[in-house]
């Protein structure tokens, strides 16, 4: 699924929509457009370095990762 190579990509480390897209063969647009879903759900999150968005895995906190258990 597409949407799990998007995932895939940035597991080992922040990259721009361009590098993704390159690295997975998937339209820029559409890495866009997974990189936004899955920023809404939280499983990602995107930053400025250099003059460009990167996207990366977002950290859990302690408190997501102990609520996660109650």
């Amino acid at each position: 699924m597409k949407n799990q190579r998007v995932l895939k990509a940035i597991e080992s480390g922040p990259k721009t929509v361009e590098e993704i897209a390159k690295e997975t063969g998937i339209s820029a647009m559409e890495v866009r457009h997974y990189l936004l879903r899955f920023a809404e759900q939280g499983k990602v999150e995107s930053f400025q370095k250099e003059g460009q968005i990167l996207w990366k895995i977002r950290e859990k906190s302690e408190e997501e990762e102990e609520f996660k258990y109650v």
